[in-house]
């Protein structure tokens, strides 16, 4: 699978993730979740990640960052290189 595409399929999966965990918390709270299954697994899968991944994944889908958030604190082809292995790795984390 070309990498282009490999990346595009990760990161429509990992958006609907959020995108169910966020609609069941309020505005994609962490302090609500414990009641909501979907919510655990996905804040559990992101402690198992690494600070860097983690926090591309929240401030991406979970906090709603503005777009370029991240130029502050990488370079652009470091954020896409991490955002790319997080997005693997959620969807591997994702598929106990």
């Amino acid at each position: 699978m070309n990498k282009n595409r490999e990346f595009k399929d990760n990161e429509r999966l990992v958006r609907y993730y959020f995108r169910l965990r966020n609609r069941k918390t309020s505005l994609g709270s962490f302090n609500d979740t414990a009641d909501d299954p979907i919510a655990v697994v996905v804040d559990g899968i992101l402690k198992m990640m690494n600070e860097d991944e983690r926090k591309i994944l929240e401030n991406e889908y979970i906090r709603n960052y503005p777009r370029n958030w991240w130029q502050n604190y990488y370079s652009k082809s470091r954020y896409y290189r991490i955002k790319s292995k997080a997005l693997r790795s959620f969807v591997r984390l994702s598929r106990w």
